[in-house]
């Protein structure tokens, strides 16, 4: 059964995108190409469509879609025409508008998923339909049945904002000729491993898998939709799980499940009171309160053996000992440095940056 892929593009076509007014058009159509390249790639597997939506307010032209869930060999490049950046920002309208409309389609398809990419050099400023947390719930409710999201920015804190939105696959770029196209480029090759992923899930993925587990597979190849030199990153804010998802955690050798991640284990991601080391439920515990980094490094080891002999499952890692257990990043990253080379462990990004600075 092949996936139907629908790609929707949530540009900002405010005023102050003018200055990168030609790069934006060029790097919407070398998208285009290689949507309809993986089209051609995937066509045992995939089925593409592509939709781009431009936002922007009191401006000549109202928000809209300049091209709507066509076949992706169907669609023709942009012109100067279709893209005319004037006005203010109302990024929640734009976003909550584009997911209802979405979401109303491929209820209507047997095996589809959104992969929505938003572009923008601007806070949110106009909208009056949709709150950044009305928009947040929708997206964290379609990221749970499989959807893939991707937030691009410029002149913000892409991060904070992505937080805000329950994105965790963000990019920022510099808002001149060379940062656009760099950022153009980046989102081209993250588009086709992302692809690639997902043929390799419904290669192998057997027929009797469930909705519910193609849903989670989808959303595993989802993550890290930006990583490009193989470090895998464990998101910032983990709020759910893919069903083959662990999240780990720092705990208490007692087993108290009271504050910070070890309290989201107990109560998202099955996590047992009373025990405080190993696998429970979608959740891994490791103590780091019994007294200096010699007396967490066993327990880390033996996480780290644990999950070599389970590739089957994949970990992220929480910043543990960073909390209540009072250590440095720097210091917990130390003991995870033989992770870096398992598969499926994902570490937060300060223990990267701290390895990676030794």
């Amino acid at each position: 059964m092949k996936q139907q892929i629908y790609n929707l593009i949530i540009l900002d076509e405010s005023g102050s995108m003018d200055c990168v007014y030609h790069q934006t058009i060029t790097g919407c159509n070398e998208t285009i190409n290689t949507i309809k390249n993986a089209q051609e790639s995937y066509a045992e597997t995939q089925e593409h469509l592509i939709s781009i939506y431009a936002f922007q307010s009191h401006g000549k032209l109202p928000s809209r879609y300049i091209i709507k869930n066509i076949p992706a060999l169907e669609v023709k490049h942009i012109t100067n025409d279709d893209y005319v950046p004037e006005g203010l920002t109302p990024l929640n309208d734009a976003i909550g508008a584009t997911l209802v409309d979405l979401k109303a389609t491929t209820q209507a398809a047997e095996n589809a998923i959104g992969s929505v990419t938003i572009i923008t050099d601007g806070m949110e400023n106009d909208s009056v339909h949709f709150s950044t947390e009305k928009v947040a719930s929708m997206i964290e409710e379609l990221k749970g049945i499989g959807w893939n999201f991707n937030f691009i920015g410029a002149n913000i804190d892409v991060e904070k904002v992505g937080i805000s939105l329950h994105i965790e696959n963000t990019l920022s770029f510099q808002q001149d000729d060379a940062g656009t196209q760099q950022m153009w480029e980046r989102e081209r090759n993250s588009r086709r491993r992302y692809y690639n992923r997902l043929n390799e899930v419904n290669n192998h993925m057997p027929p009797s898998t469930s909705i519910k587990e193609r849903q989670s597979f989808y959303s595993t190849a989802s993550k890290n939709y930006f990583d490009e030199d193989g470090v895998r990153i464990a998101p910032d804010r983990i709020s759910h799980l893919a069903q083959n998802e662990i999240f780990v955690f720092g705990s208490n050798l007692q087993g108290i499940h009271t504050g910070g991640a070890s309290h989201i284990a107990a109560t998202r991601f099955g996590a047992i009171m009373g025990n405080g080391v190993g696998l429970q439920g979608q959740s891994y515990a490791i103590p780091t309160t019994q007294g200096g980094i010699n007396k967490i490094k066993p327990y880390v080891d033996e996480f780290i053996t644990f999950a070599k002999a389970h590739p089957e499952l994949r970990f992220l890692v929480t910043r543990i000992g960073c909390g209540n257990a009072g250590y440095t990043d720097k210091e917990m990253a130390t003991l995870f440095e033989k992770a870096l080379s398992e598969e499926n462990i994902y570490l937060p990004k300060s223990f990267v940056e701290a390895l990676r600075n030794k």
